[in-house]
């Protein structure tokens, strides 16, 4: 429990230097610190409200939760009401719409 705790720790001040620009992104690092943090929360906290992982001072926090919602129920989760969700699933819409007229 505790070598999971200090590497979810880890994780997510890794992912929030890198969303705020303090260090260089490494996308393969980030994906897996990502990946592991998710699957820790899952294991560690999977009965606790995703909306509880909403903290501005560390967005690394809601993203991974809204990546976990995302894997779970294939739909974007907008768990700060900001409208991010809706837009994001939008541009993604565009994405796949030019990827598959460019096949």
């Amino acid at each position: 429990m505790f070598r999971n705790q200090t590497r979810l720790r880890d994780d997510i001040v890794f992912m929030d230097t890198a969303d705020r620009g303090h260090t260089t992104m490494d996308a393969q690092r980030y994906q897996r610190a990502a990946r592991t943090a998710r699957d820790i929360v899952e294991r560690e906290l999977g009965s606790v409200k995703m909306s509880r992982f909403v903290f501005p001072d560390v967005p690394a926090l809601q993203t991974m939760a809204e990546n976990i919602y995302f894997e779970s129920y294939g739909c974007f989760a907008d768990l700060d009401g900001s409208g991010d969700a809706a837009r994001a699933q939008a541009l993604a819409a565009q994405a796949l719409q030019r990827a598959r007229a460019a096949a």
